[in-house]
């Protein structure tokens, strides 16, 4: 088997700060950008159809995924500049995880495996300058999400099997445990301090929460159909999953409290939106949240302490994705059909004033479908 994995200079000097990184999903390439000064700082990345971002927690580089041209890119997140190229990742590498002490990267294939005639999963050693040596394959089915679990095994969702594997986050990646879940898994996502691994299940209208210690169901969840995305909301009085659906106008609010208990019906209501969804995003006080829509021009405020539809913004072109910055004062919104984050001023959220909330700014000068906002300190 033949990687390459070319290494390149660094030229240019940029800003030591850590920027956010925009994928453009029309372009070919991702966006460094200063969500504070409002500005893109590079273009970043070289490829067909960019997806994913991962930051390692400790080296300054971030690895950016391609599902089209199937490679990945080490980014130096100082100089904002390629430093490795790793191409022949087979075909539509589609999921990617870091290991827990970031030592390894795990890549995801829907379909073939570089040189070989199945999907799979392959690993990846990282060194101290973060770049990528090839450790390890291994041949499995179709795979979607994958995320490291709260027992450190790495989880790959099995879209064509209908089920997950918790796999050794190692170099051989040996299959542990296969647990039978819903119609196609596609996202992934960690409770970690429920011991649970969180699956959405795209063919149908349910999600699944996997007992890591177990190796089974903990209990099954009533969502829209094809959810997409999972936000936490941790508020006054309860702490509920959120989960948006791309073929429904209904968003799932989930009590995650019954769902640690194992209950039957955890799913404590579904919030007509009038726009089927992909993204949510929640205040840092988890009383609001704010969903994305896949077909009109506006953003849904939910309150949370009554289970409605507390407003709508406005933005133009079709939002998708949505991620509010740290200290919950603006919330950034990308979008299918305009080249710039909409940033929406949501201060008056804090006085209970959703009416009040507003475009404040634009962030211009993004590529095409700037549609993924990969912030270092958001698990995505």
């Amino acid at each position: 088997m033949t990687f390459d994995t070319n290494t390149v200079s660094a030229e240019t000097d940029r800003s030591s700060r850590t920027p956010t990184i925009v994928k453009n999903a029309a372009s070919s390439h991702f966006s460094a950008v200063d969500l504070d000064g409002g500005e893109v700082l590079a273009r970043v990345g070289e490829g067909r159809y960019p997806h994913a971002v991962l930051f390692h927690p400790d080296a300054p580089v971030a690895y950016l995924l391609y599902i089209s041209s199937a490679h990945v890119e080490v980014l130096d997140l100082e100089r904002l500049e390629t430093v490795q190229r790793v191409d022949g990742l087979g075909t539509m590498p589609v999921g990617s995880a870091l290991g827990s002490d970031g030592d390894l990267l795990f890549v995801g294939t829907a379909v073939d495996l570089p040189e070989a005639s199945d999907p799979g999963v392959l690993a990846f050693a990282i060194g101290d300058d973060g770049r990528l040596e090839p450790v390890g394959t291994r041949p499995l089915s179709r795979s979607s999400g994958m995320r490291i679990g709260p027992d450190d095994r790495l989880y790959v969702g099995q879209k064509t099997e209908n089920e997950v594997l918790a796999l050794g986050a190692d170099v051989e990646m040996g299959v542990d445990a296969r647990i039978p879940v819903g119609a196609e898994p596609h996202d992934l996502y960690v409770l970690a301090d429920d011991g649970l691994v969180v699956v959405n299940h795209a063919g149908g209208s349910s999600a699944s929460f996997v007992d890591s210690d177990a190796d089974r169901i903990r209990c099954t969840a009533e969502t829209g159909t094809n959810p997409h995305g999972f936000a936490v909301a941790d508020g006054p009085g309860y702490r509920y999953g959120l989960f948006p659906a791309r073929e429904d106008e209904r968003v799932a609010v989930v009590d995650l409290e019954a769902v640690a208990a194992g209950e039957e019906s955890p799913t404590e209501a579904l919030i007509d939106v009038g726009t089927a969804t992909g993204f949510a995003a929640v205040t840092p006080d988890g009383r609001y949240a704010i969903v994305d829509s896949y077909e009109e021009p506006f953003v849904t405020i939910l309150d949370l302490a009554d289970l409605s539809v507390a407003g709508r913004v406005e933005v133009g072109g079709e939002p998708l994705h949505v991620v509010f910055g740290p200290r919950g004062e603006e919330c950034y919104v990308g979008n299918m059909e305009r080249t710039d984050l909409a940033v929406l001023d949501t201060r008056p959220l804090a006085d209970d004033r959703p009416a009040d909330v507003t475009v404040g700014r634009r962030i211009d000068g993004l590529g095409e479908k700037p549609s993924g906002i990969f912030r270092p300190e958001v698990d995505q």
